[in-house]
């Protein structure tokens, strides 16, 4: 059987693009949500799925929404990539960020990459976690800056290479 913590490391070894998930929290409020848990689905209709682990606030939010937005994080936004993947209550208010609204009406990081509003089409539940599908409604391409990664658990800026 493989351990938990053999799986983070093997994980650790797949380089990934970074994203900031946000959608909103029972106040009406922006809630975000560091995930490398992201990918496209298909082309037709333009699909997405992130997933989000059931102990968490934005598990709640998500599934209450059924929507969210997928915000693809540039080089400069490594603090709010560590930022968000912190629980809400261990955040202390420091980072410096701000939001615009789409048409999605949904908060949109502004120094991203890209921005994608979804609309949730599809839930798939599997272990501790909920898969859910989400159709792109709405897409903004904002920057031409380079992707944030993350590999081997650390952070990686891949136009100093």
């Amino acid at each position: 059987m493989v351990s938990k913590d053999q799986f983070r490391t093997a994980m650790s070894k797949f380089a990934t693009g970074v994203t900031v998930i946000t959608t909103i929290d029972e106040n009406g409020q922006p809630h975000e949500m560091t995930a490398n848990s992201f990918t496209s689905v298909c082309l037709e209709p333009p699909t997405i799925l992130v997933c989000a682990g059931h102990t968490t606030n934005s598990f709640g939010y998500l599934d209450k929404n059924k929507k969210f937005g997928v915000n693809i994080l540039s080089t400069g936004q490594q603090e709010l990539g560590a930022y968000f993947a912190k629980r809400p209550e261990q955040q202390d208010g420091s980072a410096v960020y701000s939001y615009a609204y789409g048409d999605s009406e949904l908060p949109i990081l502004e120094g991203s990459l890209v921005f994608m509003g979804c609309n949730v089409v599809g839930e798939h539940i599997y272990g501790d976690h909920t898969i859910f599908v989400g159709e792109v409604e709405e897409l903004m391409v904002a920057s031409d800056d380079s992707p944030l990664l993350f590999f081997d658990s650390k952070w990686y800026d891949p136009s100093s290479s």
